[in-house]
This record gives structure tokens, sequence and C-alpha cells, in this order.
């Protein structure tokens, strides 16, 4: 054996439970996830959605919709909007993982083909990296907080670095120290991080809480002026500013919703995300905003200072009162903030992007490499510069709604109204001409051509936003305002309506066998389908699909599987 086969030998995924051979189009990761990995039950999909909340993105949120001139009560009535429209869409968009227990990339397979499926996997790949990177600076201010209150030298530290780096020493320092403590967590499986979640959720939102009453208290018992401000505008200007603010909103989880069946696959039933998700997006998503905005009107009114960073708030009050109980307060909320950092950006970002890599080049990169990667690639973009200078590239990330949310509509269409929730999963992992996904040469042109036609006239409106002397009409603008609502709409109608035109054969056609031992015997019984522990060698000639994977060990027989 030369050394390259060697070496490729070693940088192989090792084949695991239920699959004998890793290929390019599958490794244990990225199967129908089977009930000995289906651990999560309700409590821990609420807290899944809840440490998306309880984050320094969601306290701050508010901040720029009031920038625009809204009211108190028009930013959170926009929330309030938004986070409905995201629990409706998360919950239809999570039907793969809870059905048929397979993630993003393969729901890609599905409306884009077995080899089209590359274009949105890549997609979240690149929002998986730029959004770690952003999320390990936010949490490196928030350890800064832990190093101040055990150090007043830390906290006074003089600055080092040349200004074109964009950075002082003491953000250098908590970025090093929190990129290189949040690799261990990436260790975990998905599935055993939601004890993590759980104890890290409560902390932190009492942690926000006790903030929040802490300014209160200091205010005098005054929740702020800032509270009470508006400003005066036209009826059409205030409609458009509720419209983008909806979208904004929506467009800042997107990426979230798009892979909500990455996780899905992890629970014990169907709807086990049901409940949990509409709590922790339209209780707990509209709570952390408002402690948020509460929090900085009565800052602004005792201090004199519009600060909406947590972390600068902590800052604040150690340089204001270095005694053993502000240190430790500050020690107890920075660690707390620290550790939903570590949380969010691990579930959020770091196993988004190994799920994504794994389902890319399954033969190279299970779940464990892959957010291990996202993790070192974060370096690269350098996160800093998004929050310490007028970044055009943050601008243009920030907007990546622009192309996610198309695909969302795609997905819940083919899934609920063409296809009725039947899929054979089989063929999802096939590349034999006569798969029922492998459409023309693997690619499904007909969605991509939809997909484009959604982002398509918002493109303008993203120009103009990155370069703003570049002048649109003021129609491309206002789709622009709303493009995460409007390119849903488009994408989600086009792809209904091309199903009539041109339809898919036997699109409610599933497997005979639970082939991939993906299914509990209830689950069988009420799908109708030959249990694993049930096939005979005679199962796998029904379809030619089903023989060609036999024959390549993507899947085996029973009494073969390694237990």
């Amino acid at each position: 054996m030369s050394m390259l086969s060697k070496i490729h030998d070693f940088i192989k995924v090792t084949p695991g439970e239920g699959i004998e051979e890793v290929t390019y189009l599958r490794n244990k990761d990225i199967i129908p996830m089977g009930p000995k990995r289906r651990i999560w039950g309700i409590w821990s999909l609420t807290f899944y959605w809840s440490i998306t909340n309880v984050t320094i993105s969601t306290w701050t949120g508010a901040s720029s919709l009031l920038s625009l001139g809204l009211s108190v009560g028009e930013t959170m009535g926009i929330i309030i909007i938004g986070n409905v429209i995201i629990s409706a869409l998360a919950l239809l968009n999570a039907a793969p993982g809870g059905y048929y227990h397979i993630g993003y990339t393969i729901s890609q397979r599905v409306v884009f083909g077995i080899r089209g499926s590359t274009v949105g996997i890549i997609i979240r790949i690149i929002l998986s990296v730029v959004w770690f990177g952003s999320q390990a600076y936010l949490g490196a201010l928030c350890l800064n907080c832990v190093f101040a209150s055990w150090s007043h030298k830390f906290l006074t530290m003089s600055d080092t670095i040349p200004k074109s780096v964009n950075m002082t020493t003491q953000e250098l320092i908590g970025f090093v120290v929190f990129q290189i403590i949040s690799l261990p967590p990436l260790l975990i499986k998905p599935e055993r991080f939601n004890k993590p979640l759980m104890v890290t959720c409560i902390l932190t939102f009492f942690t926000m809480m006790g903030m929040t009453i802490w300014i209160v208290s200091r205010n005098g018992g005054s929740d702020g002026s800032l509270m009470h401000t508006s400003t005066s505008m036209s009826s059409s200007t205030r409609g458009w500013y509720w419209v983008f603010g909806i979208s904004s909103w929506y467009g800042s989880l997107s990426a979230g919703v798009s892979n909500q069946s990455d996780f899905t696959r992890f629970s014990k039933k169907t709807w086990s995300s049901f409940w949990g998700t509409i709590f922790s997006l339209v209780v707990v998503g509209t709570v952390i905003p408002l402690m948020g905005l509460v929090t900085a009107s009565a800052y602004k009114d005792k201090y004199g200072e519009e600060v909406w960073m947590p972390n600068q708030i902590i800052m604040n009050w150690l340089k204001d009162d270095y005694s053993p109980k502000s240190r430790a307060a500050a020690f107890f909320a920075g660690l707390t903030f620290t550790l939903s950092q570590i949380c969010f950006n691990t579930m959020g970002n770091a196993y988004a992007g190994g799920m994504d890599l794994s389902g890319l080049l399954p033969k190279y990169f299970n779940i464990t490499r892959g957010t291990i990667l996202t993790a070192l690639l974060s370096w690269v973009v350098q996160p800093w510069d998004f929050y310490n200078t007028s970044s055009t590239f943050v601008t243009v990330m920030s907007s990546f709604s622009v192309f996610m949310s198309p695909i969302v509509g795609i997905i819940i269409a083919d899934f609920w109204v063409i296809r009725k929730k039947h899929l054979k999963l089989t063929h999802l992992y096939s590349d034999e001409v006569n798969g029922k996904y492998w459409y023309w040469n693997g690619i499904n042109y007909r969605n991509l051509l939809i997909w484009v036609t959604a982002f398509a006239p918002a493109l303008p409106g993203l120009i103009n936003d990155v370069t703003p002397t570049i002048d649109v009409n003021g129609g491309i603008k206002k789709f622009y305002y709303g493009n995460t609502i409007f390119e849903y709409c488009i994408a989600f109608f086009l792809t209904i309506a091309s199903s009539y035109i041109w339809p898919y054969e036997n699109v409610e056609e599933e497997d005979a066998c639970d082939y991939f031992d993906a299914f509990t015997e209830e689950e069988c019984h009420k799908k109708n389908i030959v249990p694993y522990s049930q096939i005979t060698e005679s199962d796998f000639q029904i379809d030619p699909v089903v023989s060609v994977l036999s024959r390549e060990h993507a899947i085996i027989l029973p009494e073969k599987a390694d237990y």
C-alpha cells in the first residue's frame, strides 16, 4: 500500500452502527437517526431554542428597531409577531427530522437533488463559520468580565496592539482563551449536550433578570425615559418599518430555522419539539429583549449613557466600584454570560457546521471533525472587525437570510404539500440514475431556479445596503425591507405551482422496510413497514436501488449488524 493510500485510509471516517461502508453519500452521522441516539424530550428541545434567546444578541436585539424611531410598544409588537412567524416556520421545517430522523443536509437532497444539495449546504457552512467567530468574540467580552473581577490590572490594562488591528490587548486575550475553552464541548455528541443547555439557560435567564432588577432599583424603581420615546413619521414609513423589523427579526434566526431538522431528529417522538419551540421562541424570545430594553433605558437615566451590551455594563460597574461584593457579582454574571455564549455557539454554529460538513463530505467528516474545523476556520474571518469597524463584510453576512428564506419555503412546500410527508429514505443515499432524488444528473434544476427567482429581486436592495451610493428605486428597497417574508412566499407558492405543471412521479412512495433501523416498532406499525429486526434477504430485492445499497454495504441484515 502506497503512502497516499495509507493517508487516505487514515483520514476516512470510520463506519458506525448500521453501516459497514462509508461513501461520499453517507456516514453514521447523516443516515436516519436510530432510536438509541434519539434521547431528546420536550425539555431538551425547549432549552435548545431557549439558548438561542438567552444570549447577548437577543438581549440587544431591540436596539436596532428602536433606532428606526419606533416606540417600545411597536418594537415589542414586531418582536412578538416575528417570534410567532419563526415558531411556525421552525415547526414546519422540523418535520423531516421528526418524521424521518434526517437532518438539513439530507432535506437538501430531497429538494435540490443528490448533487444539487451542495448549494444549500455550502451556504450553511459559510454562515456557521462566520457566526461562530462572531459569537466567540462576544463570548470573549463576557469572559473578560470574569478576568476583570479577578484582577484590577486586567480591568485597567493598557492597549499595546496597533490601532489598525481594531482590537485591544484585553479583547485579544479574551478571544484566544474563549476559543480554547470552546474546543472541549465540541467533542461531546450533539444529543448529549442537552444537560449543559438546561443548566446554562436557567443560570443565564436569572442573571439577566437580576441585572434588570438591579439597574431599575438603582434608578429609583423607574424603567427610564427610553421606554416612552417615539419619533413622528408618516403612516406609510411606519408601516414599512414594521415590515422591515419583522423581516429582520426573522432573518436573524433564519439559519436556525433552516436546519431545525438537524436537532429534531434527536427527539424521542415526532412532535416532542412542539410546545418547547413555541414557549422558547414566543415567551423567552420576547421576555429577553424586553429585559434588554428596560435595562438600557434605566441605565441611561441613571448614568447618562445608553449602553446595551451587558458585558459593558458589568465592566462599568467594576470601574465605579471594585469592592468584593461588586467583584463577586461581576464574576458570576460574566461567567454565566460566557457559558451561554459557549453553549449557543456550540449548538447553533459548531454543530450546525459539523453536520453540514458531514453531509458535504461524509467520507472525511463526521460531526465532531466538522465542528472542530468550523471553530478553527472562524479565526480567519477576524470577527472583531464586525463590531469595531464599519464592516461591509458583516453587512453582507447579516443579509444572508436573503438566500436562506427561500430554501425554507421550498422545503416546507415540498414536504407538506407536494409529498404529503412521504419520503423514500433509501433513495436519498444513492446515486443510481433511477433514484427518486437523482432528477437530472443529480440536480433538481426546477427548485434551484425557483430559489434564484425568489431571492433575485432582493439583490439590488442588498447592494444598496452595502454601497448606499448605488441608488435603487423605492419598490426594490421595499422588497428588500421585507425580503425574508416575500421570498418565503414566492418560493413556497412557486414550488407548489411547478409541481402541478410538471408533477413528480410517485411522490407518496416510501420504503417497504426500515432498512436503516431508524424507527421503533411502534413507528413501523404506524407506517405499515417491515421493522428492521424482521428484514430478510428477499426484502433487499424489492427495489433496484435497495439492491445496490445492499451490495455496497450501506444497509445490512439485522444478524450482520454490529451492536
